[in-house]
C-alpha cells in the first residue's frame, strides 16, 4: 500500500489477490466490482495488472462509467477520465486478452480434471465423511481418514438395519460419541449434522469405490469404506422413505417386530403394519399386504401369531446341547487353517491383479498427458482396464481375510441361534426387529400364517437342531 500513499490516496478496501482466487474464478475481485458500483466515495482502484483485475468485459466497462481511476502498478499505467480513446483502446484489448487468458485456463482445467476421472482418481476440492487427501508421490489423491471413518460406516450399517430414520440416525451416531466436528478436515466444512447432510452421505457411491464427476459414474481407485452390497440395501431403504414423513418412534420407525421381513406369499407386495385402538383402549397390532396395484385377497393378521410361531421357531434351536457347540468350534478351527491357505491366499492374488492394472492406468494417464499415446488408445485401454476391474471387484467382495474373528463370528452365532428365543422373549420391539434381522430371510405371510424362512447359517442350526444331527 506504499503506492497508494505515495499517491496520497486513503485505503478503504483491501482485496486480496491469491491463487485461490484466481482458481475459483476471481470472486475477490468480483467482490471488488460490486464494493465500488455501492460505495460512491472510491475515487481509484490500485491492482497489479490488468489481468488481475477484470472477470469479464463487463467489468471493464462498469469501472469506466463509474469514472473511477485505475492504477496498474506493474505495467506503470493510470487509466482514469482524461485517458486517451487511444489509452482506452489499447487497454481494451489488454482485457479481452485477460479474458480469453482465463476463459483458457478455465477450459484446460476442466480437460485436467477429466483426465483425472477418467484414470479412477476423484479430481474435486472436498471429500466425503471419512476421506481426507494424502499423497501418492507427487500426486494429492483420497485416502481413508482414519480418525472420522466409523462415522459414515456406522451410518449406513445403522440406517441398513430399517430401525431408522434420518433424524433418529443422527441422534444415533450423536449418541455414540462419532459427531466429533472438532476433528473433521478443514475441507470438510462440516459444523452440524442435517437430514439433508445425512442422506446426501448415504447416497454418495464413492463410499463403494465409484464417484460422480459432471454426472458421469466413474470407478475409482480408492480405497472403499463399505461393500457394494451394503450401499445397494441402503439404497433400496431410501428409495421407500424418500418423500414420505411417517410417524417416528425413539428410533424413527414406528416400533413394529417383524417390519420389513416378510412379503405377501399371494402378490408379493410388501407386508406392512399398523396399531388399531379398540374403544376398550386396548391397543393391537396387525400385519397386512399394502395390496398396492393388486387384487390380493390376504387378510390382517394379529401380531400375536407372529410371536407364538416364532418363539415355536427359534426353541427348535435351544435343542443344540453343549457338546455339538463345542464340536462345531472345533470344526471351525481346523477350517480356519484351511480358509487361510485357500480364500485370503486367492484374495491376496486378486488384489494384487487390481493393484496391477490401476497402475497401468496410472502410467498410461501420464503417458496420455506427455502425448505419448494417443487419446483413441488410452480411451479403449481405459474402459478395458475398467472394467476388469470392477470384475475384479465383485470377485474380491465375496472373500473375507480369514483371522480369529471368523472363529469367535461362528461360535458367537452358535449362541445367539442357541438363546434366540429367550432373547426374544424379553426384547424390546425395536430390538426383537434387530433379532430378527439377523435370524430371518425372505419370509412370507400366506393365509394369515407367516411362513418365516431363516439366513444362513441360522437355516442349516436349525435344520440340524431338529434331527439332532450335528455331525459334517
Amino acid at each position: 500500500m506504499d503506492f497508494a500513499k505515495a499517491k496520497g490516496f486513503k485505503v478503504v478496501k483491501e482485496f486480496e489477490d491469491d491463487e485461490t482466487a484466481k482458481s475459483a474464478g476471481r470472486e475477490h475481485f468480483g467482490l471488488m466490482v460490486d464494493y465500488v458500483k455501492t460505495n460512491k466515495d472510491v475515487e481509484a482502484v490500485l491492482v497489479e495488472k490488468t489481468d488481475r483485475l477484470y472477470r469479464n468485459f463487463k467489468d471493464y466497462v462498469t469501472i469506466d462509467e463509474l469514472g473511477i481511476s485505475v492504477f496498474l502498478v506493474k505495467e506503470n499505467e493510470v487509466l482514469g477520465k482524461n485517458s486517451t480513446s487511444h489509452q482506452k483502446f489499447i487497454h481494451g484489448i489488454k482485457v479481452l486478452m485477460a479474458k480469453n487468458y482465463i476463459d483458457n485456463l478455465r477450459e484446460e482445467s476442466g480437460k485436467g480434471h477429466l483426465q483425472k476421472a477418467e484414470s479412477g482418481i476423484f479430481p474435486g476440492s472436498r471429500l466425503p465423511l471419512g476421506y481426507k487427501f494424502g499423497k501418492d508421490g507427487d500426486k494429492s489423491v483420497p485416502v481413508i481418514d482414519e480418525v472420522n471413518k466409523d462415522l459414515p460406516i456406522k451410518m449406513f450399517e445403522y440406517y441398513a438395519t430399517g430401525l431408522y430414520s434420518l433424524d433418529s440416525l443422527i441422534e444415533r451416531v450423536k449418541a455414540d460419541g462419532l459427531l466429533r466436528f472438532e476433528l473433521l478436515p478443514k475441507l470438510a466444512r462440516l459444523t452440524r449434522m442435517t437430514k439433508s447432510t445425512a442422506h446426501r452421505t448415504l447416497r454418495n457411491p464413492f463410499y463403494y469405490g465409484d464417484f460422480y464427476w459432471k454426472g458421469t459414474l466413474y470407478h475409482g481407485t480408492h480405497k472403499r469404506l463399505i461393500e457394494k452390497d451394503l450401499w445397494d440395501k441402503v439404497q433400496e431403504l431410501l428409495n421407500q422413505t424418500d418423500g414420505k414423513n411417517e410417524p417416528k418412534s425413539k428410533y424413527g420407525t414406528k416400533p413394529f417386530a417383524f417390519k420389513g421381513l416378510l412379503v405377501c406369499g399371494e402378490c408379493g407386495r410388501t407386508v406392512t403394519a399398523e396399531k388399531v385402538v379398540k374403544k376398550t383402549g386396548k391397543q393391537f397390532v396387525y400385519y397386512h399386504c399394502t395390496k398396492f396395484g393388486t387384487n390380493c385377497t390376504q387378510k390382517a393378521v394379529n401380531e400375536t401369531v407372529f410371536d407364538e410361531d416364532i418363539i415355536n421357531s427359534l426353541e427348535v434351536m435351544q435343542k443344540m446341547p453343549q457338546d455339538a457347540v463345542d464340536y462345531v468350534a472345533e470344526g471351525l478351527k481346523e477350517s480356519l487353517f484351511f480358509k487361510r491357505n485357500t480364500e485370503d491366499r486367492t484374495r491376496e492374488n486378486l488384489e494384487a491383479e487390481k493393484a496391477k492394472l490401476q497402475n497401468r492406468l496410472s502410467v498410461m494417464y501420464e503417458d496420455r498427458l506427455d502425448r505419448k499415446i494417443s487419446d483413441e488408445f488410452y480411451n479403449q485401454r481405459f474402459a478395458e482396464y475398467s472394467k476388469k476391474i470392477k470384475d475384479l471387484d465383485t470377485l474380491i467382495s465375496r472373500y473375507t481375510y480369514a483371522d480369529i474373528d471368523y472363529y469367535q463370528f461362528g461360535v458367537k452365532t452358535l449362541e445367539l441361534a442357541k438363546n434366540a428365543a429367550i432373547l426374544y422373549e424379553n426384547a424390546k420391539p425395536d430390538e426383537k426387529r434387530e433379532l430378527l434381522g439377523f435370524l430371518l430371510q425372505n419370509s412370507k405371510l400366506i393365509d394369515q400364517k407367516p411362513q418365516f424362512t431363516y439366513g444362513k447359517p441360522f437355516d442349516r442350526v436349525r435344520q440340524r437342531a431338529e434331527s439332532s444331527d450335528w455331525s459334517g
